[in-house]
């Protein structure tokens, strides 16, 4: 199988839709959502055929190339859940609004620490694209990916600008655009949207922004004339044995007026106000210290090397220019402590290969943490306060949360939008990642000084050193819930 046609059941799963009695009987309609690094319908590319090689046959060739976009390639590893075993909880009959349609909510993990190299922790930037599909979709384990029609471009319209080029495919349907992601719909999709999630350069905010939908059929009428106000909503909650779950943010797409047919490729850039990301959970924070401890630990003392060394050259590089100007019977003590601190670059260059070949014995594969649970819910409405009144619904008590609103704007009673430098942090502010990052540099340059002493024995001054380094060092991961270190 071609890697970007790889199932994306990793999002969230399938779910029956709570339907009104009459309605259900005419006919069952499924929805599921897919999360990925990009849009499954908006960023599908254009292709452009390969000609096979002299003594290639076409089945060692592939048949078509991106040419611009971004193809599917590697699943969100944010929402392949190392940690927590797959838990499916289904919303209950009596539980939905007669208006709405829900996904179940499956839990997978938001924060993902790589370890190629430093220890790097934060939401996945491979989390681009939400897409929803409402419609009647083929049992699982169904693959439709051989039956996908790329967007194959047309040779004449090449040298022309982007927004002219052309297809020569004959299916551009959003049901063929979704056999690309191995997205199978039985017949005609009800209804596809598709939202971006854009995070801060820091990680700390996000936004939801629509980009762009396919209504076939409304989910709450079979009237072809009917219009309503549509809106879907996207909820992120702490995982619970009871039915009341911590909801830990809030977002929504508004999109306004719909009916039958209507089509939209996505909002204007910049449409949505910035929410707040959830902050790291003590839990997660202390499960991540502890299985990332060793990488931590010898990258820790990589860096602190690297410095040692650098600050070592300098002293040598100051010393050849105080030898080439002293008198002579300075010269000789300043080539001894020339000489001196020479052996020491060495001795830290050796630790220094060490300690890299240890990293690189260590595994490398990144690591999930702090599970939350996701509900997907598509709203019809009949009015536009009924679309209000729905929405502080499907909220609930979340007034950090801010909405993307696209058709109209959304009442200020509902939610409060954020500016950028409103934003809370909390644990994850800037300022206290950066005091405990410069304690934690502190604490590994005074232990590589003690660990790289020359000739050997490290001075009574290196070792009060350590020793105070080491209590700012567990004094500030005391005050982030982490263990200190013996």
């Amino acid at each position: 199988m071609r890697p970007w046609t790889a199932p994306l059941a990793y999002g969230l799963i399938v779910a029956v839709l709570q339907m009104p009695a009459a309605y259900a009987a005419h006919e069952q309609v499924d929805i599921q959502a897919y999360i990925h690094d990009s849009c499954i319908v908006a960023d599908e590319p254009f292709f452009i055929p390969v000609v096979p090689k002299v003594g290639e046959s076409e089945q060692m060739t592939p048949k078509f190339l991106p040419l611009i976009g971004v193809v599917i390639g590697k699943l969100v590893e944010l929402f392949i859940n190392h940690e927590v075993q797959g838990s499916v909880k289904k919303i209950k009959s009596g539980a939905g609004r007669k208006d709405t349609r829900y996904a179940t909510t499956k839990q997978m993990n938001l924060y993902r620490a790589d370890l190629q190299a430093e220890p790097v922790l934060g939401i996945n930037a491979k989390l681009g694209c939400m897409t929803i599909v409402a419609g009647k979709l083929k049992p699982e384990g169904t693959d439709c990916t051989a039956a996908y029609l790329p967007k194959e471009l047309d040779r004449a319209t090449m040298g022309l600008p982007q927004d002219q080029w052309k297809t020569v495919r004959t299916d551009a349907s959003v049901e063929n655009k979704l056999r690309r992601a191995n997205v199978c719909v039985d017949g005609n999709a009800w209804a596809v949207y598709e939202a971006r999630l854009e995070f801060s350069k820091d990680g700390t905010a996000y936004r939801l922004k629509d980009a762009g939908y396919t209504i076939n059929s409304l989910l709450t009428t079979q009237d072809k004339g009917a219009t309503r106000t549509a809106l879907y909503t996207l909820k992120i909650s702490q995982p619970t044995s009871t039915d009341q779950a911590e909801v830990l943010s809030s977002a929504w797409v508004k999109l306004g007026t719909v009916t039958a047919g209507a089509k939209s490729g996505g909002a204007p850039s910049d449409a949505g106000p910035w929410l707040r990301v959830p902050p790291m959970s003590v839990e997660a924070r202390r499960s991540y210290d502890e299985k990332t401890a060793t990488h931590q630990q010898l990258m820790g003392e990589i860096d602190a090397l690297k410095r040692a060394m650098v600050r070592n050259q300098r002293v040598i590089d100051g010393l050849d220019r105080r030898i080439a100007v002293v008198s002579a019977d300075l010269v000789e003590g300043l080539k001894q402590e020339r000489n001196k601190t020479a052996v020491q670059i060495q001795v830290q260059g050796a630790e220094l290969d060490a300690r890299n070949t240890e990293f690189r014995d260590l595994p490398h594969d990144p690591l999930e943490f702090m599970p939350v649970e996701i509900e997907v819910a598509i709203t019809e409405t009949e009015s536009e306060k009924k679309a209000q009144l729905a929405l502080a619904d499907l909220i609930g008590d979340t007034g950090s949360a801010a909405a993307s609103a696209v058709g109209s704007e959304v009442s200020g009673a509902i939610s409060k939008a954020l500016d950028v430098a409103d934003l809370d942090t909390g644990p994850d502010s800037a300022a206290e990642t950066t005091d405990y990052a410069r304690v934690q540099a502190r604490y590994f340059d005074a232990l590589v000084d003690v660990q790289t002493a020359s000739p050997g024995t490290p001075s009574a001054d290196s070792q009060r050193s350590l020793a105070d380094a080491k209590s700012q060092y567990n004094t500030a991961r005391r005050a982030l819930g982490l263990e200190p270190i013996p």
